[in-house]
């Protein structure tokens, strides 16, 4: 691995397609129809899903064309799409987001029965103010709830499958206690009726809406499960009921889920579930073997990302952790991967968990290193110039990773990077730069155009290479209009798939400008990241990225410094195994070198009370300690021990 190339690279360090390891080979070349591979941090698990699909493909067992494969974001289905025209699977069937393939969905079914277009909600916060003041109208100037927390709640509720009755009636109360939750539930009624009444869609009901049509509309729901027969989902951890439901009926609905005909490879780990927040449920992925009857199971357990030293951190970190369950397929590092049909059976680790090795044993790497600071602001200046003595030779800006358990943490961090001259881009799963009231309008100003969008992008990009220098335009512009040209370029390639009255327009920008800040966790390709570099700085080598725990997931750096692992912030709830899933998620991003920094004081947070160092930390440290040297006598001992062995097996 060189520091010459960004981290980020997926392909990076693992074996070429012609080499897979065992366990690659054997989930790329399994027989079985329901298969789930499970693959830990840096394990390749793009390559086996497009070596499976492209092995599948040239063995004449599916036609690609009428395969499906489910990503969790925009990013993830670029990279699949490209990995697979490499290998020559030049014909696949739809690869999305399951926002993306049901929007696509629900538009044909509304072609087909000549009905308008409906149209997308941009995101729930669009109606944020509206349901503020019919909050204050039904609960008074104090309400017993913020918007902020009951579009959560909405956002919860819509993921979890609910309507308003059933939200208001099962888990409002025991969430957010008696008062709160009827004023949730009052708003949540109003955000549906809202809707309806405006005939808009918003994300998750493009998921609901499109299950609802399979279960009611037999010709539609034949004509889908004819055209995609094989399916393919990535990140199955992270599945909620409203995907899962969705799911079922694409492939047949729950009879052919259950009765052994469903033809499904998923990928996941359980151990990287970090969104139950948020409606997933792991469940899915650890009662695979329930839901697909004759379902095998293959582990991927070689790590190609990182050094030895840093896979046994991350393996501390759940090592820990007493309320794991135990996972019907957990098994040590070694033992062969079995895909001899019907259901494996494994038995679990002590722990419950798994293990997982590094593909690199032999090459050394420093232990992860650990600094502590007076306080926050000390802390940032530290990490700074961290980096800044990193940053020689051939060493990327782009190499390095800087997370944090929240935003908050974030913005003194990237001053202190500012104040070194460091470039740096802030990383999160909604944009700042969209939110921006400048890019607003702007958006705005497109999405009005209608079937004139081709021609007003090109007069405000003329308008802006025309203008005076001290007349330049809002920074906003020049970004904007790369979303502009991103989205015709999309609509480009698209053409030949689509009718001559659906080519690119206004509303049609907005639609995809939303489906990518909303539905998409990532947002970290360039148009999204918040770029604070601007133009002073030698942008060659790339920036820094700051990024908080969930942002990080699927990303990797080669040099990563985790901030404010303290106790309160990690974790930030006790008791709550998704907190350690999480920190294990950052910890594993590192490929070379592990740096952790906490502060003994951090104001805003507990009335700026001391603080401790998190006591993950603990675990770390006792776990990837150099072992003291043997005395004399403690080797000798040893020595005889082992001749004694020797000498009995010699004797059998």
């Amino acid at each position: 691995m060189s520091d010459a190339a960004p981290a980020t690279d997926p392909g990076e360090a693992l074996p070429p397609d012609d080499r897979l390891d065992s366990a690659q080979r054997a989930a790329v070349r399994s027989p079985a129809a329901a298969l789930l591979v499970v693959a830990g941090p840096g394990s390749g698990k793009t390559r086996v899903l497009t070596q499976r699909i492209a092995w599948r493909a040239a063995t004449e067992s599916m036609q690609p064309q009428r395969a499906m494969a489910v990503t969790f974001t925009r990013r993830a289905a670029r990279e699949l799409r490209s990995r697979l025209r490499l290998a020559d699977v030049d014909d696949m069937g739809p690869v999305g987001t399951f926002h993306s393939i049901a929007l696509a969905q629900v538009r044909q079914y509304d072609t087909d029965h000549g009905r308008a277009e409906r149209k997308i909600l941009p995101s729930r916060a669009a109606l944020s103010g509206e349901l503020s003041e019919q909050l204050q109208r039904s609960f008074g100037p104090r309400p017993p709830i913020t918007v902020a927390t009951a579009l959560r709640e909405i956002d919860w509720a819509k993921a979890s499958d609910l309507s308003v009755a059933e939200y208001r009636d099962g888990p409002a109360s025991r969430r957010l206690g008696p008062a709160a939750a009827e004023a949730a539930a009052a708003l949540f009624g109003h955000f549906e009726r809202t809707k309806s009444r405006r005939r808009l869609l918003d994300f998750d009901d493009l998921l609901s809406e499109c299950t609802r049509l399979m279960r009611s509309d037999e010709d539609f729901a034949a004509a889908r499960r004819w055209l995609h027969r094989h399916f393919f989902v990535d990140e199955f951890q992270d599945l909620n009921r409203l995907q899962w439901n969705l799911l079922q009926e694409w492939i047949g609905g729950a009879t052919a889920v259950h009765n052994g005909t469903a033809d499904i490879c998923a990928v996941g780990d359980a151990d990287q579930a970090i969104y139950g927040w948020n409606g997933a449920d792991s469940r899915y992925i650890t009662g695979f073997e329930r839901h697909f009857e004759g379902a095998q199971i293959v582990r991927l357990e070689l790590n190609y990302r990182s050094h030895p030293s840093l896979v046994t951190a991350a393996q501390a970190v759940m090592e820990g952790d007493g309320d794991r369950e135990a996972e019907p397929w957990a098994r040590a590092a070694g033992e062969p991967a079995s895909v001899e049909g019907g259901k494996q059976e494994q038995e679990a680790t002590g722990s419950g968990g798994r293990a997982q090795a590094s593909a690199r044993p032999h090459e050394t790497g420093p232990a992860p290193t650990v600094t502590a600071f007076d306080d926050a602001a000390a802390e940032a200046a530290g990490i700074a110039r961290w980096v800044a003595d990193r940053h020689v030779g051939r060493v990327r800006w782009d190499s390095f990773g800087v997370l944090a358990r929240t935003n908050a943490q974030l913005g003194d961090i990237a001053t202190a990077l500012d104040a070194r001259g460091i470039p740096c881009r802030l990383s999160g799963q909604r944009s700042p730069f969209l939110q921006l009231p400048a890019t607003q309008q702007l958006l705005e100003r497109l999405r009005v155009t209608g079937d004139q969008f081709s021609t007003a992008v090109a007069d405000m990009r003329a308008d802006a290479l025309d203008a005076e220098p001290d007349n330049r335009p809002e920074p906003a512009l020049e970004r904007v209009l790369d979303l502009a040209d991103a989205y015709l370029s999309e609509m480009s390639r698209m053409s030949g798939r689509r009718s001559p009255r659906s080519g690119p327009t206004g509303e049609g920008f907005a639609t995809w400008v939303s489906l990518l800040s909303s539905s998409d966790r990532e947002l970290t390709a360039d148009l999204f990241d918040s770029d604070r570099s601007g133009a002073r700085f030698d942008l060659r080598d790339g920036a820094v990225t700051l990024a908080t725990f969930h942002a990080a997931k699927g990303l990797q750096w080669h040099h990563v410094v985790i901030a404010g692992v303290e106790d309160g912030l990690v974790p930030l709830r006790r008791n709550d195994p998704e907190e350690r899933r999480l920190f294990y998620v950052a910890v594993s991003r590192a490929a070379r070198t592990l740096h952790f920094t906490w502060a003994r004081h951090r104001s805003g947070h507990a009335a700026d009370q001391p603080r401790s160092p998190s006591p993950w930390l603990a675990q770390i440290a006792a776990a990837t300690a150099e072992p003291p040297p043997l005395s004399p006598d403690d080797a000798a001992a040893r020595l005889a021990a082992a001749r004694a062995v020797l000498d009995s097996s010699r004797e059998r």
